[in-house]
């Protein structure tokens, strides 16, 4: 009996030995999302593709951080998370940011009711004191393991900005700079130009100019820009807008998408760009620049320099309706079949 007990245990060890190692499933990855909701309509856009992705388990959305400084916009993301089931999720406001104005579609969409009923309904607003941006920023990161965080940053750069200049505090005894340097393992900005088919400084990059020479000169994690002609060769569909949603006109994106500008229009879509690349590196939507120095001149220009550092900028792949297709479904959380 012992001799049977014996070949017994050392057959399992052998079958044990000799198993294919099982494949360890990625965890979802971790988010902070730092938006101007309220200045174009792609924000919007890319914070539905955020939830999608939640839904799927690709994404955890630890936090959003809001950039533009018109208190109203703090009630249309806390609504629009409600929405979505996260009235949870940690918000944080740039106060005395740049662009107060109220925008089209942040007041139209919060004023519109259906019978009877708000498309949306926030919770919260100025009046709850939210943190600064970056303290909010500081407290999510002080909490997670190293090196395992995304910020995605698709407006102007003011609260990575002021992340980066900030001291030791309550949440963490590192400077801002040493804080992303442990916690975060990539930022994906919507910011710059890097090709010649255009001639102007980009506009996040212009709206907090000394903030977006902070973020490029002083970040110590590896950036990739997504610039302005990426966005503008992926145009979203109007068509998707009026068909692929359910409630129609009830639907906060569509109402919110229609106030923006005159129907029907196909609009760029640059901030999901910075949302694809961050969540689907992999997939090589993109192709990427070699590895460099992002600078940004006195007139708000991008300029880029291989060599030394750990900057990128995403480089169009002529797949146009591939990755319009894919942001399409991402956005719609339905498989678009185009």
């Amino acid at each position: 009996m012992k001799r049977i007990s014996f070949l017994a245990l050392a057959a399992f060890f052998f079958a044990s030995c000799n198993e294919a190692p099982k494949e360890v499933k990625p965890g979802p990855t971790q988010v902070i999302f730092d938006t101007d909701i309220g200045n174009d309509i792609d924000d919007v856009l890319a914070l539905q593709m955020l939830f999608n992705y939640e839904k799927q388990e690709k994404v955890r959305l630890l936090g959003i951080t809001i950039s533009k400084s018109n208190p109203k916009v703090i009630e249309y993301i806390d609504g629009y998370c409600r929405l979505h089931g996260r009235a949870d999720i940690p918000l944080g406001y740039a106060y005395n940011g740049v662009n107060p104005e109220p925008g089209k579609y942040v007041p139209a969409t919060l004023d519109t009711t259906v019978n009877g009923k708000k498309l949306l309904m926030p919770k919260r607003s100025i009046a709850d004191s939210l943190p600064e941006g970056y303290k909010l920023l500081r407290k999510l990161l002080a909490k997670v393991a190293d090196t395992s965080v995304v910020l995605v940053v698709v407006g102007p750069e003011t609260n990575i900005a002021r992340l980066l200049k900030s001291g030791a505090d309550e949440y963490s005894s590192l400077n801002g700079v040493e804080l992303m340097k442990q916690k975060v393992k990539l930022v994906s900005v919507m910011g710059g130009m890097y090709t010649h088919e255009f001639d102007f400084p980009e506009w996040n990059i212009v709206q907090d100019l000394e903030a977006s020479k902070v973020l490029f000169a002083e970040c110590p994690v590896p950036v990739v820009a997504s610039g302005f002609e990426i966005g503008d060769k992926f145009r979203y569909p109007a068509t998707s807008i009026m068909n692929d949603f359910e409630g129609g006109d009830a639907n906060p994106l569509v109402m919110s998408y229609k106030s923006y500008d005159k129907m029907p229009y196909d609009r760029q879509t640059w901030d999901l760009t910075s949302v694809l690349y961050a969540i689907e590196p992999e997939q090589a939507h993109f192709d990427l620049s070699p590895r460099g120095k992002i600078t940004i001149a006195a007139d708000g220009k991008s300029v880029f320099a291989a060599g030394e550092g750990q900057q990128r900028y995403l480089i169009y792949k002529n797949n146009q309706q591939q990755v319009l297709n894919r942001l399409v479904e991402l956005v719609t959380g339905k498989t678009s079949g185009r």
